[in-house]
């Protein structure tokens, strides 16, 4: 019955590593209930198989496969020449541990009482040595693997999230040098249920921790397409006022031009000076002091230089034509926006107040080049950029540029040393 069980036990844990080394390859969100039930009928299939096919241990094996190979199909939605390279690549590193495992026992670590891993419960021990080297493999591949959830966890994080594994491995491998005396076989058992018991510890802890960063991601994608439609619509309000502003001034200019005409008419010379200087003026607070080609960042770049101007900060503007870059209009004004909308607040409180901003076209990328004064302590680096006090809800400027770059397969720089403040965008175009 005890067999039984740990068999039952042992597929269950095979079944769930199946699934995060599936995982590791083909990314996946949230399991949905389809999922979850053919995971337990996939546990299922091979607790039967396991259990009443314990003498034809070929049969077991294959009827495992197929049924593993039709479940990662149907889970991770991928074909079935994908499906069964997976799998079978899954089951030959598993062998190869289990061989590695089996060598290093008996020829390198020589515990007293390796003769009891051949045997029911001490095989079980190996089997569950064999799956937590597994895990961790799993675990390295992750924090390797770019673009998967786990490599956003920090170094503090894996430290704890591999105590589990870790320890099991040391406690077990320790405990198999225990005299054979006192590896009765209630011992064995109890060692075997911590070893699992730690191990289910382990692939939970995996599956949570994937999940919560999952949940973040989602929570932080949200707030971005919040930021971006804030932003848009800011932008369209200040099209619409400057298309009014331009309709209000094609009506005054034929105003304006009467006026001259009934002055020159009576050779009012002096008045007519005056009335086109003082025209000039108030004209020149509103004309756009650059064009790249692009209206969108005309109208972020022009809007945001008059709010600087007003603050007394210089802000030198250097663009290229940018009449075909690629990048989408809510992308490009959630980028420019949060640069300088902290530039600018940045520079306000320093003693230099400058901003110098480049957007330039090198070879085949849109790069652009943000630098600002500051004072204070400064930019510091939690979770995002700031030096603002509350740096939890005004941080997500910075984090929303890191976002939206890393949609369009760019690369986001960030420095700040000797009182300035750097950000070096480079997007594909």
């Amino acid at each position: 019955m005890i067999d039984h069980i740990l068999a039952i036990i042992l597929v269950t844990i095979l079944v769930l590593i199946n699934l995060l080394f599936l995982k590791s390859i083909y990314p996946k969100g949230k399991f949905s209930i389809k999922d979850s039930i053919l995971v337990i009928i996939l546990i299922v299939i091979g607790s039967v198989s396991t259990v009443l096919l314990r003498e034809y241990v070929l049969i077991k094996v294959v009827i495992n496969l197929i049924a593993m190979i039709i479940v990662s199909m149907l889970i991770y939605n991928i074909s079935l020449k994908r499906s069964i390279l997976a799998n079978l690549l899954f089951f030959g590193v598993l062998a190869s541990i289990e061989f590695l495992a089996i060598v290093v026992f008996q020829y390198v670590i020589k515990p007293i009482n390796f003769e009891s891993l051949t045997n029911s419960n001490g095989a079980a021990i190996l089997d569950v040595i064999c799956y937590i080297i597994y895990v961790l493999i799993i675990t390295f591949i992750n924090i390797r693997r770019k673009g998967s959830n786990l490599s956003r966890m920090n170094t503090k994080g894996w430290i704890v999230f591999m105590l589990f594994p870790v320890i099991t491995l040391c406690v077990i491998t320790r405990a198999l040098y225990l005299p054979i005396e006192a590896m009765s076989q209630s011992v064995l058992l109890t060692l075997l249920v911590f070893a699992i018991s730690m191990l289910f510890l382990s692939i939970l802890q995996f599956y949570l921790i994937d999940n919560v960063i999952q949940r973040e991601i989602d929570i932080s994608n949200k707030q971005t397409l919040l930021d971006q439609a804030e932003h848009i619509n800011e932008m369209y309000q200040l099209l619409s006022v400057e298309r009014e502003t331009q309709k209000s001034r094609s009506h005054d200019y034929l105003n304006h031009l009467n006026v001259v005409l009934a002055l020159a008419e009576k050779d009012n010379n002096s008045a007519i000076t005056n009335y086109v200087e003082d025209l000039i003026g108030t004209e020149s607070e509103s004309i756009d002091i650059i064009d790249t080609g692009n209206v969108v960042v005309n109208a972020v770049l022009n809007i945001k230089y008059q709010e600087a101007k007003k603050k007394n900060i210089v802000m030198p503007l250097i663009a290229d034509d940018l009449t075909d870059i690629k990048i989408s209009e809510s992308d490009i004004v959630t980028i420019l926006t949060n640069i300088l909308d902290n530039a600018i607040e940045a520079a306000e409180q320093s003693e230099g107040k400058k901003i110098v901003l480049k957007i330039t076209r090198q070879d085949a990328n849109l790069c652009i080049d943000s630098i600002n004064t500051y004072s204070g302590e400064g930019y510091k680096e939690i979770t995002h950029y700031t030096s603002k006090t509350d740096a939890k809800n005004h941080g997500y400027g910075i984090a929303n540029i890191r976002r939206t770059v890393e949609k369009n397969n760019g690369s986001c720089l960030i420095d700040n040393k000797d009182g300035l403040f750097r950000i070096v965008i480079t997007i594909p175009m």
